[in-house]
């Protein structure tokens, strides 16, 4: 077993939990100060529920947040295998976790393990967003944003007091001027309102992008299934294919309560008539076939060393042209075999055919097997219809 199941407070030491915690305690001392002064608890009843709900957004946020980084989204076992044999023909294979994957669940290669219903990976939480933690993680969101619409609101209203307190005192108002503002809290003041207003925004865009994948039963990842199950029919294929029938959406009602009172495992999902457990399964088979189908292979000539800025290996043009993604680089030696779909004029991205010596476990490999690498690193492999093959060579050029 790795670190990451035996315990999961090692979630906690990484940048996105650090920071999430760090700004919720400062924004938390920054607006319960001003709070203070701008509507004391001394003012009646209103103050104090305004002061309760501070607190109730606090406790909410972090125990929503804790959820989802320690309950997790919930694993596939290691070298899971389906009750009956004859069913891995519609499943794929796991080579990191020596296993199949159940319908909707992917690998991910942060926490490298096979995950249920995987919606995506977030770095705030350190931990992937999927069938087990999903509902926290949108209470998460909406605490936060709540919260976050609050505490715009006190600083705001405090700083505008504050400032004005010459001009209240001036016009028989010093019942109002109650703020006393120095550089350290009037510069506080103004950071919290930049904290509150950006997470504010973001924590906008998530909510909505989960309700509306909650609400039709998807995830992000079969959100992008689907368009390219649409653009195969639509565009590529000759033939005809039936129509893809997506088989979890079981209208918002029903689709609202898989995900906030579960009561599946996780492994098998309620499908539309017509459907089956593996439509999507199949369907994810069949677009990696075609995938396959339109690989070129490559082999290394050059080592890669797996950095992101191979600067020293591979100079600087190679630098300053980087995928714009957080995909993986990955290391490559000579002699390796490599089979790439895609390509730029600097990056290549493929997949590292494993050897029988790694598959047997006598020279095991760490890293990862799939991922960007420079593409003076390796060279197309040529056959005899060398023609075809430099036809290949130009189109991916040009891709």
């Amino acid at each position: 077993p790795t670190m990451s199941e035996n315990n999961e407070y090692w979630r906690f030491y990484h940048w996105g939990p650090i920071l999430i915690l760090s700004l919720t305690l400062f924004t938390t001392c920054t607006t319960i100060h001003m709070n203070s002064m701008w509507w004391p608890l001394s003012q009646g009843l209103g103050s104090w529920v305004n002061f309760g709900l501070i607190w109730i957004h606090v406790f909410a946020i972090l125990y929503n947040f804790v959820v989802t980084l320690m309950v997790g989204p919930g694993l596939v076992p290691r070298k899971w295998q389906p009750k009956k044999p004859q069913d891995t023909k519609f499943l794929q294979y796991c080579q990191r976790c020596e296993g199949f994957k159940p319908p909707r669940s992917h690998h991910c290669r942060r926490c490298d393990r096979c995950v249920i219903k995987m919606d995506h990976h977030c770095p705030w939480v350190n931990n992937c967003v999927g069938w087990a933690n999903q509902a926290s993680f949108l209470y998460f969101l909406m605490f936060f944003l709540s919260g976050s619409v609050q505490g715009v609101f006190i600083t705001t209203a405090a700083l505008v007091r504050g400032l004005g307190k010459r001009y209240l005192i001036s016009n028989n108002m010093e019942h109002l001027a109650t703020v006393d503002l120095t550089r350290v809290s009037c510069t506080a003041c103004i950071v919290t309102m930049g904290i509150y207003l950006g997470m504010g925004f973001a924590g906008i865009k998530l909510l909505s992008m989960q309700i509306k994948l909650i609400f039709s039963n998807k995830t992000e990842i079969e959100r992008w299934i689907i368009k390219k199950a649409n653009y195969r029919r639509d565009m590529l294929s000759v033939k005809k294919i039936k129509p893809f029938v997506y088989p979890y959406d079981l209208g918002w009602q029903v689709n609202y309560l898989e995900v906030f009172l579960p009561s599946g495992d996780g492994f098998s999902w309620p499908v539309l008539p017509g459907c089956n457990q593996y439509t999507l399964t199949m369907e994810q088979l069949e677009q990696k076939k075609e995938k396959r189908a339109r690989t070129h292979s490559f082999r290394c000539t050059r080592p890669a060393t797996g950095y992101c800025f191979p600067i020293i290996s591979q100079g600087i043009w190679v630098c300053m042209t980087l995928p714009c993604n957080d995909d993986p680089r990955i290391v490559l030696k000579p002699g390796d075999l490599v089979l790439v779909t895609r390509a730029h004029q600097f990056w290549m991205y493929g997949e590292r055919v494993v050897s029988e010596d790694e598959m047997v476990g006598r020279k095991k490999r760490s890293g990862p097997i799939r991922g960007w690498f420079p593409r003076g690193c390796v060279q197309i492999i040529m056959d005899e219809d060398s023609d075809a093959e430099e036809n290949n060579e130009r189109e991916l050029a040009g891709g």
